[in-house]
């Protein structure tokens, strides 16, 4: 199958993987946007699948349940932080939403770095990418974090 005829069979597809989204359980907004992610990550595709219904669905799937179980674990925190009386417990829900609107990349190798405690190289190798890759994405993550919460924060 050529590239031309993989992104037109990812068009005429579509439809049925959304439905197949549906039919898993999606909510009609979820499904549209995970089937979109996939989609999107079918046009990066360096190469043709034979039935890109099968790639789109699974990738779509994925993308679905990561979203899902990241509400699960995160949803919880404004609750939490409404009726915290503790302003130490506060600062730490806060630190754990700002955490979760981080990118991914930038969540990953913050968690694995001061939560596992893994060393650069480390990190670097468990998510295969460079160690200048894991110093600049945490520095940049730090950055976010500072001015989602303030330069006071921590003192």
């Amino acid at each position: 199958m050529s590239d031309d005829e993989w992104r037109a069979r990812c068009v005429e597809v579509y439809p049925q993987v959304y439905r197949a989204m549906i039919a898993m359980g999606a909510p009609e907004n979820e499904a549209a946007d995970a089937v979109q992610d996939a989609y999107e990550k079918a046009l990066r595709q360096n190469r043709a699948l034979d039935r890109p219904e099968g790639w789109l669905f699974v990738v779509a799937l994925r993308r679905w349940r990561a979203d899902r179980w990241r509400r699960r674990i995160f949803g919880p925190l404004s609750g939490v932080r409404a009726t915290a009386q503790d302003p130490a417990l506060a600062e730490r829900v806060d630190l754990l939403a700002a955490v979760a609107a981080l990118p991914r990349r930038q969540r990953e190798v913050l968690i694995a770095r001061y939560v596992l405690g893994l060393s650069q190289v480390e990190v670097a190798r468990q998510l295969h990418i460079a160690v200048g890759t894991v110093a600049a994405t945490t520095s940049h993550a730090a950055r976010s974090l500072r001015q989602r919460l303030g330069e006071s924060y921590g003192r």
